[in-house]
């Protein structure tokens, strides 16, 4: 076999190992990304419904019984028996199935809980995950009227199915252990299992929450789809490159061999040959990479800068630059969602509009970088005092607003006040001289008659203003005007 022949049997091989070597990893990639995700958006899902029952828990233990009675949203039940277990629990009725607490007050133990299905809707509502709830017969039997309880209800042999989002859900497998995908290659679903236990662990039905993952599928595989033929004109590229190079090489060795042996028959002829081979450039393959590192370099540097440039724009849109909190357009975008769900499930909602007092007199007293010193200190305490789940906002200059959703008036008052002393508290120090200033609160909170975002802060900016003409460094609460 001539030493060309070699040369491209090696080449070839090389190119078929290569391409190989591309599809198994490409493959392995795709499958460690579409893992990574599914279970990414699993524990996120899960993670959601727990703190949704962890919500509902901590709000049962501040209502009275009389309280759950009269609002209509909890189901109260008393039971006889000398404990009152407090462990959160599942609680299947001839109305629903419920999820709560037993308390125990003077008059007895009772079980209060919140509809399981309204937490469901919610659950749709923010993640778009659709549900389903069944129960085991022989496990219900005791607890409910079998006979009158499976009407309006699907029944099998063995299951009830009670409750569902969408119709479509029937369709789906109920035999899901933790978690489990159905569906063809691009559509997919994410079946996730939640148990449905009593106050002694006994199970007795599955909730299953469905999430569409089709988009998650379709994204990874056009990704790997296009870093395969990406990676095919690569290796074709470059193995065309290596064949000129390696072309070029045995066209040299051959040329050395044929003047070796001319030479060797002591004809000398071809070594003007040599000389005007060696009088070529040798640096070919080192300037095609340098060519290659510089283009990658050029194209890494452009896309960092991109990056970053889309950060500072995202920055500038959504945030104030000056305390880091969000700003004005940032907070309406959010806050009509939240208003919407508290009109939509009547749920508490309650916003707090605050201004530094005499703010002006510190800009002209010890200038405004002594002020922007102050508007930081401002931003550190509502941060300090607010959950995660609150939506605090500069709208500008000294005014502030802070949305807590499912926070009531006296909650929303109390937030308030130790947002108030905490910054009556705090200082800053501005050329050795410390400066300190108090604010004013107006709050509102939303009912029925609220028909929007902006009507809430106006009873809020209501509240502020007397809040000022009572002597500032208060917070007031709305009150409708007789």
């Amino acid at each position: 076999m001539s030493i060309r022949t070699r040369l491209y049997t090696n080449l070839f091989l090389s190119i078929f190992l290569t391409l190989t070597a591309t599809v198994v990893s490409l493959y392995l990639i795709s499958s460690y990304l579409l893992n990574s995700k599914l279970k990414e958006v699993y524990t996120h899902i899960f993670n959601n419904y727990k703190e949704i029952l962890k919500h509902e828990e901590r709000d049962i233990e501040l209502l009275t019984v009389k309280a759950h009675v009269e609002d209509g949203y909890y189901y109260v039940e008393k039971f006889s028996g000398t404990s009152c277990d407090r462990s959160p629990h599942y609680r299947i009725s001839s109305v629903g199935l419920y999820y709560g607490i037993n308390k125990a007050y003077s008059d007895g133990c009772y079980f209060i809980g919140v509809k399981v299905e309204e937490l469901l809707d919610i659950m749709k509502s923010l993640l778009g995950v659709e549900w389903i709830i069944y129960y085991d017969r022989n496990s219900i039997k005791d607890a409910v009227d079998l006979d009158k309880f499976v009407k309006d209800k699907i029944a099998t042999d063995s299951i009830l199915i009670d409750k569902f989002s969408d119709s479509k859900v029937l369709s789906l497998p109920l035999d899901v252990v933790g978690y489990r995908l159905h569906g063809s290659f691009f559509e997919k679903s994410l079946l996730m299992e939640i148990l449905i236990v009593d106050i002694n662990q006994a199970y007795f039905g599955k909730i299953i929450l469905v999430k569409d993952v089709s988009g998650i599928y379709k994204e990874v595989y056009t990704t790997i789809l296009a870093l395969f033929f990406y990676s095919i004109a690569l290796i074709l590229l470059l193995s065309f490159a290596l064949f000129r190079i390696s072309s070029f090489l045995v066209s040299r060795i051959i040329l050395l061999r044929d003047v070796a042996g001319k030479i060797e028959k002591m004809d000398f002829s071809a070594v003007d040959l040599i000389k005007r081979q060696a009088g070529n450039p040798k640096d070919e393959v080192c300037e095609l990479g340098e060519s290659i590192y510089h283009m990658a370099v050029s194209l890494k540097s452009t896309f960092e800068e991109l990056q970053q440039k889309k950060k500072e724009l995202e920055q500038m849109a959504y945030y104030d630059p000056l305390t880091g909190l969000p700003n004005r357009r940032f907070f309406f975008d959010h806050a009509r969602i939240l208003f919407e769900n508290s009109k939509r499930y009547g749920t508490d909602l309650s916003v707090l509009v605050m201004d530094l007092d005499y703010f002006k007199r510190i800009n002209d007293t010890y200038g405004h970088d002594a002020g922007d010193l102050i508007l930081k200190s401002f931003a550190d305490v509502i941060r300090k005092n607010t959950r995660q789940s609150d939506l605090p906002a500069r709208f500008g200059g000294e005014e502030f607003v802070l949305l807590m959703p499912n926070t009531s008036l006296q909650q929303a008052k109390i937030v308030a006040e130790k947002i108030r002393l905490s910054f009556q508290n705090s200082h800053v120090v501005y050329k050795e001289e410390k400066i300190g200033t108090t604010l004013s609160g107006g709050l509102a909170s939303f009912t029925p008659k609220v028909e929007s975002i902006d009507d809430l802060i106006k009873m809020a900016d209501e509240a502020l203003y007397r809040a000022k003409e009572l002597g500032r460094n208060r917070v007031e609460a709305y009150e409708p005007k007789k």
